[in-house]
């Protein structure tokens, strides 16, 4: 297994960024509803660059419907409201339109602005039964089902389009990531621990990886997220690292072990990007997610086990908006948690104090 080099800890403690180990607090008994009103990362007296937005279980938090009493609450999970059953993976457009993977629902939509929520079954006869990754670009979406060995494309209604299967050597797939600008599509072929690249018409470019401990080398990957200017970022989840390379496939650096403290992990899953390019790491069995910088040098990090906001179950997919908005897929919750990014303050000549790559 690779490892990582010395990571600055002690600096990052001593600046109020990382205060403790990232299990300290999967044993404690969560937060006031007084702390819940400002829940914010890094604590203070650091500067906040994440806080704590929303949570969406149903319709009646994406707004597309109203309680209308006590016996409307009293029904709970009624036949005509729309629940999520168990949230593995986000995508979210330019728009903010957030796309669900769920296992039970398959493909939904859930549209803000709009105050709709709608699956993609009710649309398409096509219904993936365990949807692990989504992806979307402009006018599609791009969908796993890891137990039908399936990569399915629709249109932004729910439509299915074209897909790959077994016949096209795709075995367990789980996360995706697409790069319009370039035409790049990215599955992560978890059955044959590999990475695949396609243009967006399911062309296949190039194969990455086979098992095993080397660079370029993978033990069951899961995610996989574009980053801008430099390539992409896949999470190695059975070699407790992070691998990077470039838009060609080419390795470029990897960082992780497996532990419980900062810029190490249990289970990485889910990847992202902010706006500033830090990368985003969700640990399902830390129940937490990380930021860390492009050389791996941690950042903070959000959550540990609970039901409450801002703590986890078993999260896995995330993904992170245009604006900075971060969906995080929180399985055993069955819900999807919003957070906010704060981009860095500004220093006294304008000067962004977000660290150099």
């Amino acid at each position: 297994m690779i490892r990582s080099g010395p990571l600055l800890l002690a600096a990052l403690v001593a600046g109020g960024t990382l205060s403790m180990p990232l299990l300290a607090q999967k044993a404690g008994k969560g937060v006031s509803r007084q702390d819940e009103a400002s829940l914010v990362w890094p604590p203070p007296p650091a500067s906040a660059r994440i806080k704590w937005v929303a949570e969406y279980r149903n319709e009646f938090d994406v707004g597309a419907k109203k309680r209308r009493g006590f016996l409307d609450r009293l029904a709970g999970k009624s036949e005509d409201v729309l629940w999520l059953k168990r949230p593995l993976s986000v995508a979210v457009d330019d728009k903010g339109v957030l796309y669900v993977g769920d296992f039970g629902l398959g493909v939904v939509g859930m549209d803000f602005a709009k105050k709709r929520m709608w699956t993609f079954a009710s649309v398409s006869e096509k219904k993936l039964g365990v949807p692990s990754g989504l992806a979307v670009d402009s006018s599609r979406v791009f969908a796993t089902d890891s137990n039908a060995d399936l990569v399915a494309v629709f249109d932004k209604e729910g439509h299915f389009l074209m897909g790959l299967g077994s016949q096209d050597g795709i075995s367990r797939p789980v996360g995706l990531a697409v790069e319009e600008s370039r035409d790049l599509l990215l599955v992560v072929n978890g059955g044959k621990h590999e990475v695949l690249l396609y243009n967006r018409g399911l062309k296949l470019l190039k194969k990455i990886g086979s098992r095993g401990e080397a660079e370029g080398q993978f033990n069951f990957p899961t995610y996989a997220t574009f980053v801008p200017g430099v390539g992409f970022a896949v999470a190695d989840t059975g070699n407790f690292r992070i691998q990077l390379f470039d838009f060609n496939g080419k390795f470029l650096r990897a960082w992780g072990k497996v532990g419980d403290s900062p810029g190490t992990f249990a289970r990485p899953k889910g990847i992202a990007v902010d706006p500033d390019n830090n990368l985003y790491v969700t640990d399902s069995t830390a129940c937490n997610f990380q930021v860390l910088r492009l050389d791996g040098q941690p950042l903070t990090y959000v959550g540990f086990g609970g039901p409450g906001k801002g703590q986890f179950q078993v999260p896995n997919g995330i993904a992170i908006g245009k604006d900075g908005a971060i969906y995080i897929a929180d399985q055993i919750n069955f819900r999807i948690q919003r957070f906010q990014y704060l981009p860095a303050p500004k220093g006294p000549e304008g000067q962004s104090d977000q660290p150099k790559r």
